[in-house]
């Protein structure tokens, strides 16, 4: 186990868990004086039809993603800590995992569901395969 943790990824969907994962990951970095890496990434696996249609989609749900990270800043206690915002399309629990070696963090912090009613009846898919390919420490909040 670390001492402590310079480099800390919370992986945020809107969904609860998200959120207290997102609370858990702030005061983790606080005590740690850690600087917190927030991704948000939209998944377009549903997206099917029309290229022009699928387009649309994607850019309204990465503006809701923006908006919705922008008030889960604004209602936090974030100000004193160094952190950097991303906002990406694609497959979640891979860009969790290559973001997290991108940036050479030492935890991830998720919550142990997503926002989605899929998400949730398979009990996290998107946690279950960033614990098992990580190359850090993952830590999973229960809401």
């Amino acid at each position: 186990m670390k001492e402590s943790y310079k480099k800390i990824l919370v992986a945020v969907d809107g969904s609860t868990a998200s959120t207290d994962a997102f609370n858990e990951a702030l005061n983790i970095a606080e005590r740690n004086g850690a600087k917190l890496f927030i991704l948000t990434v939209v998944d377009y696996k549903f997206s099917l039809g029309d290229p022009a249609f699928i387009n649309d989609a994607l850019k309204f749900h990465l503006n809701n993603a923006e908006i919705e990270l922008e008030q889960l800043i604004a209602n936090s206690d974030i100000s004193k800590l160094d952190y950097e915002t991303k906002i990406d399309s694609g497959n979640p629990k891979r860009k969790i995992v290559d973001y997290a070696v991108e940036t050479q963090v030492d935890l991830i912090i998720v919550g142990s569901t997503g926002k989605g009613a899929v998400e949730q009846a398979i009990v996290g898919s998107t946690t279950a395969y960033v614990v098992n390919h990580a190359s850090c420490n993952v830590m999973v909040v229960k809401p």
